[in-house]
């Protein structure tokens, strides 16, 4: 009994871990949408410099996975936990990567072409970090409802995405001046398309824990 409390108690650890690294990105998506539409520097710093503490959290999920799998050989339920927290890390770690390349840009986009941008890039930030908070949510209450629920609202992100696309586009052919900013936010666009699908696949994840199922096999 004694050694499976102790198994019990690293595993919850290691959820708390994945957690807390979630908790990291969501902050960093916020900042770095917000860095975007204030054009604040320092703030796009912050992201910046933030990315790599990230990293750090990554590899210490990593260690933390191999040493469960070598050391309690788990099977089962555990071993689908021990490996979703292994690829969530994998997701989140891109995920900041995207926060990072957004903060990146978030100063060199012009003013008027901000504006433009700024209701999109706000919705689709709010948008992904609602999936992947769901996602966690998810993950640690082995919730398949909340998971699918968390999952749906990338069509919202995705929809978002194009219309604000066609909004550059058109604000490139009308104003030729603009076009360096434009394509910045193009990237910006992107950027944010991939953050909510990342924040999707913890989902997926999320149901593979549950069920056993991969996503692949489900489709």
């Amino acid at each position: 009994m004694i050694p499976r409390q102790h198994f019990e108690d690293r595993l919850e650890e290691l959820q708390l871990a994945v957690v807390r690294m979630g908790g990291m990105i969501e902050e960093a998506v916020s900042k770095a949408a917000e860095a975007f539409c204030s054009r604040n520097r320092e703030l796009a710093q912050e992201v910046i410099d933030g990315d790599i503490q990230i990293d750090k959290i990554e590899r210490e999920i990593e260690n933390q996975c191999a040493a469960l799998i070598a050391t309690e050989q788990p099977v089962a339920l555990d071993l689908r936990i021990i490996i979703a927290a292994l690829k969530i890390s994998n997701d989140l770690e891109r995920t900041g990567d995207y926060a990072k390349h957004l903060a990146t840009v978030a100063t060199v986009v012009s003013r008027d072409i901000v504006q433009i941008a700024r209701p999109e890039v706000l919705e689709m930030a709010e948008t992904a970090n609602a999936i992947l908070r769901e996602g966690l949510q998810s993950y640690v209450k082995r919730d398949v409802e909340l998971a699918r629920q968390a999952k749906a609202r990338d069509d919202v992100v995705d929809r978002t995405y194009l219309l604000l696309f066609r909004e550059i586009v058109e604000a490139m052919k009308q104003r030729p001046e603009t076009i360096q900013s434009a394509v910045a936010v193009l990237f910006v666009c992107k950027y944010l398309e991939r953050l909510a699908d990342h924040a999707t696949n913890v989902c997926d994840e999320v149901i593979f824990v549950c069920t056993g199922a991969r996503k692949e096999w489900l489709d």
